[in-house]
């Protein structure tokens, strides 16, 4: 991966192939069902068949919602037990979804495709075989767009979470990242051209605390296969007692506010 973060490396990214991290995958915010009109409104109007290419697939957040949309939504992803987690939830079996295991940097695929995307997963992709490849394999005027979430993160998030979160992850060279701040550091290196970006409006959603640590467990840093025993329940323990304090006094459940987001653009071949 040349020049890529370490912190996204195979030693972290591989941990979305544990059983337990997916399994616990289902408790993470689900995307806000507005920011599917949105991605259905950047399909090019002359592109046949609507296929869409769901990069690094997962559970499948995007194709799941999505295969309704379009004539075919084609999900990979490396992780065998994400797919077979992805297959068992509401939408998994729709007739327009197929589910592809393989890194998407080689995966046997099916183009040309009106649209790329990449739900929560750009960061892990070997950005200098990627980007050159989804050229490739994008009609002439399909788009790459980068699915996420903007939250309205509480101050107690920030302050106490925050460190909690540091004091416990596995992945000691995390650092904050955005899907903004990649895709400039992919315009810079001429892999990428951003041409547009679109938000939804806030929703609320509301979690019960002991589904809200478990999601803890989806993160890179916190899967339960490879964290010691003891240390994930005392850290279990920790964000309870946190959340406890937190969480909305009327009901005790955990309160999210975000937005879908998308930021598209074309990738590029890189100049020699």
């Amino acid at each position: 991966m040349s020049g890529q973060p370490s912190q996204f490396g195979f030693e972290y990214s591989s941990v979305f192939q544990d059983e337990s991290v997916v399994r616990a995958y289902r408790y993470r915010p689900q995307y806000p069902a507005a920011t599917f009109d949105l991605l259905s409104d950047l399909l090019p109007t002359g592109c046949r068949p609507r296929a869409v290419l769901d990069a690094g697939c997962g559970t499948g957040f995007v194709a799941r919602p999505l295969a309704r949309l379009v004539d075919r939504v084609d999900a990979v992803d490396f992780s065998a037990a994400a797919i077979r987690e992805g297959k068992r939830l509401p939408g998994g079996n729709h007739p327009g979804l197929r589910w592809i295991e393989g890194p998407i940097e080689s995966a046997a695929v099916n183009p040309p495709y009106c649209l790329i995307t990449a739900g929560a997963s750009l960061h892990w992709f070997e950005w200098d075989t990627a980007f050159p490849r989804f050229t490739r394999l994008l009609a002439a005027d399909g788009l790459f767009v980068a699915v996420g979430m903007e939250h309205e993160r509480p101050d107690w998030m920030r302050e106490e979470l925050g460190p909690a979160l540091a004091r416990f992850s596995m992945n000691k060279e995390f650092a904050p990242y955005s899907a903004a701040g990649i895709l400039a550091q992919l315009e810079e290196r001429g892999l990428f051209r951003l041409m547009g970006s679109a938000q939804t409006d806030m929703i609320e959603w509301r979690q019960p605390i002991s589904e809200w640590v478990e999601s803890i467990h989806a993160r890179n840093g916190f899967s339960r296969d490879r964290m010691d025993p003891r240390e994930a329940a005392e850290s279990d323990a920790i964000f309870a007692e946190m959340a406890t304090r937190h969480a909305d006094s009327k009901d005790g459940l955990i309160v999210h506010r975000y937005a879908g987001s998308l930021l598209w653009g074309r990738p590029l071949q890189p100049k020699k």
